[in-house]
Protein backbone atom coordinates (compact mmCIF):
# COMPACT_ATOMS: atom_id res chain seq x y z
CA UNK A 1 0.00 0.00 0.00
CA UNK A 2 1.11 3.31 -0.87
CA UNK A 3 1.93 5.87 1.82
CA UNK A 4 0.39 9.37 1.71
CA UNK A 5 3.21 11.43 0.02
CA UNK A 6 3.59 8.79 -2.65
CA UNK A 7 -0.18 9.07 -3.27
CA UNK A 8 0.40 13.06 -3.53
CA UNK A 9 3.39 12.96 -5.48
CA UNK A 10 2.24 11.01 -8.56
CA UNK A 11 -1.24 13.14 -8.67
CA UNK A 12 0.81 16.30 -8.81
CA UNK A 13 3.27 14.42 -11.73
CA UNK A 14 -0.27 13.20 -13.86
CA UNK A 15 -1.73 16.99 -13.13
CA UNK A 16 1.67 18.39 -14.38
CA UNK A 17 1.74 16.53 -17.48
CA UNK A 18 -2.04 16.60 -18.52
CA UNK A 19 -1.96 20.56 -18.40
CA UNK A 20 1.62 20.62 -19.44
CA UNK A 21 0.30 18.36 -22.73
CA UNK A 22 -3.02 20.44 -22.75
CA UNK A 23 -0.61 23.92 -23.06
CA UNK A 24 1.14 22.53 -26.10
CA UNK A 25 -1.74 21.93 -28.22
CA UNK A 26 -3.20 25.43 -27.24
CA UNK A 27 0.22 26.89 -27.77
CA UNK A 28 0.61 24.87 -31.67
CA UNK A 29 -3.31 26.17 -32.58
CA UNK A 30 -2.11 29.97 -31.77
CA UNK A 31 1.12 29.77 -34.00
CA UNK A 32 -1.27 28.11 -36.70
CA UNK A 33 -3.67 31.48 -37.12
CA UNK A 34 -0.72 33.72 -36.16
CA UNK A 35 1.02 32.04 -39.83
CA UNK A 36 -2.38 32.55 -41.53
CA UNK A 37 -2.49 36.26 -40.32
CA UNK A 38 1.63 37.03 -41.81
CA UNK A 39 0.55 35.18 -44.55
CA UNK A 40 -2.54 37.34 -45.59
CA UNK A 41 -1.08 41.21 -44.39
CA UNK A 42 2.59 40.73 -44.52
CA UNK A 43 4.23 41.40 -47.83
CA UNK A 44 8.25 40.55 -47.10
CA UNK A 45 10.71 42.83 -48.54
CA UNK A 46 12.25 41.81 -51.79
CA UNK A 47 15.59 42.83 -51.07
CA UNK A 48 17.32 42.52 -47.78
CA UNK A 49 20.45 44.86 -46.34
CA UNK A 50 23.61 42.13 -46.06
CA UNK A 51 26.38 44.15 -45.81
CA UNK A 52 24.64 45.54 -42.11
CA UNK A 53 25.46 44.11 -39.37
CA UNK A 54 22.30 44.68 -37.38
CA UNK A 55 20.33 41.89 -36.06
CA UNK A 56 17.19 42.19 -38.72
CA UNK A 57 17.97 43.05 -42.46
CA UNK A 58 14.78 44.82 -43.22
CA UNK A 59 12.39 47.79 -41.99
CA UNK A 60 9.33 46.77 -41.37
CA UNK A 61 6.15 49.33 -42.07
CA UNK A 62 3.34 48.39 -40.36
CA UNK A 63 0.25 50.47 -41.37
CA UNK A 64 -3.37 50.73 -40.95
CA UNK A 65 -4.05 50.19 -44.52
CA UNK A 66 -5.70 47.53 -45.42
CA UNK A 67 -5.61 46.85 -49.06
CA UNK A 68 -2.61 46.42 -50.72
CA UNK A 69 -3.67 46.92 -53.87
CA UNK A 70 -3.34 50.84 -52.85
CA UNK A 71 0.14 50.28 -53.05
CA UNK A 72 0.38 49.19 -56.46
CA UNK A 73 0.21 52.87 -58.04
CA UNK A 74 3.42 54.47 -59.65
CA UNK A 75 5.82 56.48 -56.87
CA UNK A 76 5.86 59.79 -58.09
CA UNK A 77 6.96 60.57 -61.55
CA UNK A 78 9.22 57.36 -62.19
CA UNK A 79 8.33 53.25 -63.91
CA UNK A 80 8.06 52.18 -60.61
CA UNK A 81 5.15 50.93 -58.08
CA UNK A 82 5.06 52.54 -54.48
CA UNK A 83 5.43 48.84 -53.29
CA UNK A 84 8.38 47.88 -54.96
CA UNK A 85 9.91 51.30 -54.21
CA UNK A 86 9.44 50.17 -50.33
CA UNK A 87 10.15 46.59 -50.58
CA UNK A 88 13.07 46.65 -53.32
CA UNK A 89 14.87 49.87 -53.43
CA UNK A 90 13.98 50.65 -49.21
CA UNK A 91 15.02 47.15 -47.79
CA UNK A 92 11.35 47.31 -46.09
CA UNK A 93 8.28 44.92 -45.41
CA UNK A 94 4.89 45.82 -45.54
CA UNK A 95 2.90 44.77 -42.78
CA UNK A 96 -1.17 45.57 -43.60
CA UNK A 97 -4.04 46.05 -41.17
CA UNK A 98 -2.55 47.21 -38.40
CA UNK A 99 -3.07 49.33 -35.75
CA UNK A 100 -1.44 52.44 -36.32
CA UNK A 101 1.14 53.59 -39.17
CA UNK A 102 4.85 53.29 -37.75
CA UNK A 103 8.37 52.10 -39.42
CA UNK A 104 10.50 49.81 -37.36
CA UNK A 105 14.23 50.10 -38.34
CA UNK A 106 16.81 47.62 -38.79
CA UNK A 107 18.33 48.38 -35.44
CA UNK A 108 14.76 47.82 -33.50
CA UNK A 109 13.72 51.37 -33.40
CA UNK A 110 10.12 52.54 -34.41
CA UNK A 111 9.34 55.99 -35.98
CA UNK A 112 5.65 57.25 -35.69
CA UNK A 113 3.88 58.01 -39.06
CA UNK A 114 1.32 60.47 -39.75
CA UNK A 115 -2.10 58.33 -39.24
CA UNK A 116 -5.27 58.39 -41.53
CA UNK A 117 -3.21 59.05 -44.91
CA UNK A 118 -3.40 57.61 -48.56
CA UNK A 119 -0.71 55.15 -49.08
CA UNK A 120 0.50 58.27 -51.64
CA UNK A 121 1.56 60.15 -48.56
CA UNK A 122 2.36 56.99 -46.32
CA UNK A 123 4.98 56.16 -49.06
CA UNK A 124 6.61 59.51 -49.49
CA UNK A 125 6.43 59.74 -45.60
CA UNK A 126 8.34 56.71 -45.36
CA UNK A 127 11.16 57.61 -48.15
CA UNK A 128 11.43 60.95 -46.32
CA UNK A 129 12.30 59.04 -42.69
CA UNK A 130 14.61 56.55 -44.52
CA UNK A 131 16.09 59.23 -46.19
CA UNK A 132 17.08 60.61 -43.04
CA UNK A 133 18.14 57.41 -41.46
CA UNK A 134 22.36 56.95 -41.70
CA UNK A 135 22.45 53.83 -43.66
CA UNK A 136 18.98 54.82 -45.32
CA UNK A 137 19.96 58.24 -46.72
CA UNK A 138 22.35 56.69 -49.52
CA UNK A 139 19.21 54.09 -50.33
CA UNK A 140 16.84 57.22 -50.98
CA UNK A 141 19.45 59.05 -52.97
CA UNK A 142 20.10 56.33 -55.49
CA UNK A 143 16.03 56.09 -55.38
CA UNK A 144 16.07 59.44 -56.24
CA UNK A 145 18.91 59.43 -59.08
CA UNK A 146 17.00 56.51 -61.04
Amino acid sequence: MMNLRTKIFIYFLAAGTVNSCAQEVQGDKIQKSNTVAVDINFYDALKLRSDLNFERNKRILYTTIKDYEAFEIKYQNTNMQMDFVIRDRLHTAIYLNQEKNLLESMDGSRFDLPQNISASALTDEVVNLIGSMYYGSSEVRVLKND
